[in-house]
């Protein structure tokens, strides 16, 4: 019994809506009501722009100081794990640089070797591996 009295007035709580919302759009429809309305709604748009514009300040206030910490202390953690790998790839690379260019003198040196000196099994000397 309860249900049936909750369920009757929310039908009758949306029924009065929706006959308000008719009532407004039929009354904006007619020539006598259309200077309320003009300020109706000019009122709503000054109370809306004031209303934005406090949301406005409070989302800068408060909002953006935190937002631009996180960036921030992003971008350091970024920046530092780039240096990072800057110097892992500089050092990578010389350690590079150093292997081929003492292969090739082994290599070179290995030529000369067979060039200077034929017949000796010294021809192909094994790398150097460090």
């Amino acid at each position: 019994m309860e249900e049936e009295t909750e369920k009757q007035g929310g039908f009758l709580k949306y029924l009065i809506i929706i006959l308000i919302i008719l009532v407004v759009v039929f009354l904006s429809q007619q020539a006598y009501f259309q200077g309320w309305g003009k300020t109706v709604i000019s009122n709503a748009q000054e109370k809306a722009g004031a209303y934005l514009s406090k949301g406005s300040n409070w989302a800068v206030d408060n909002v953006l100081p935190q937002v631009n910490d996180k960036v921030q202390s992003g971008g350091e953690a970024i920046q530092s794990a780039v240096d990072q790998q800057k110097n892992n790839i500089s050092e990578s690379s010389e350690s590079i640089t150093e292997s081929i260019t003492e292969k090739i003198s082994n290599y070179f040196s290995g030529i000369s070797d067979s060039i200077f000196h034929p017949g000796e099994n010294n021809n192909c000397p094994a790398p150097v591996n460090q």
